[in-house]
């Protein structure tokens, strides 16, 4: 027999697994180290605009790439740096397309003065917009690894459990 879903005016659970949710400031560090290359790939491009059109363009596959890692590891380079992982509320990987749409849904985190970025800090499930749609959470408790470049390398087929 499953277990019943909550009625759609009651508020969503957090994962009903032990690890703990990652604290905003967890969450910022990893985030810049996403952003490391776009930051790197604006700063040498920025004399250009020809040249500044197509970092737009890598800027935006590299966002749809982050998105595909986390979709199927929970983790993107700054998530295994800081020991956190996206997981949905069952504690498992989201899978390639909700971790790639959540990426992108991060926009309307942006759009009221980046309010939706900062929400973390206040929110009780520790969720961004973005997570309250997508139903996911960064949960902390993960091995971290050394900051290093294998960890752009993309992700094998088999999702991590």
């Amino acid at each position: 027999m499953s277990t019943p879903e909550p009625p759609s005016d009651q508020p969503v659970p957090a994962p009903s697994h032990p690890t703990p949710l990652a604290d905003w400031g967890t969450r910022a560090v990893g985030l810049l180290i996403d952003w490391i290359p776009i930051i790197l790939l604006n700063v040498l491009t920025f004399w250009s605009s020809a040249l500044r059109n197509l970092a737009g363009l890598i800027g935006i596959l590299y966002v749809a790439y982050l998105g595909y890692m986390e979709g199927m590891t929970g983790q993107t380079p700054g998530k295994a740096v800081m020991g956190t992982r996206l997981v949905d509320q069952q504690g498992s990987v989201l899978g390639t397309g909700a971790g790639i749409g959540r990426k992108f849904v991060h926009i309307l985190d942006s759009l009221v003065c980046l309010l939706g970025w900062f929400l973390p800090i206040v929110d009780d499930k520790r969720q961004t917009i973005a997570d309250k749609v997508m139903t996911s959470y960064v949960v902390e408790g993960v091995e971290k690894k050394p900051f290093a470049v294998d960890l752009w390398m993309p992700p094998s087929d088999t999702p991590a459990a």
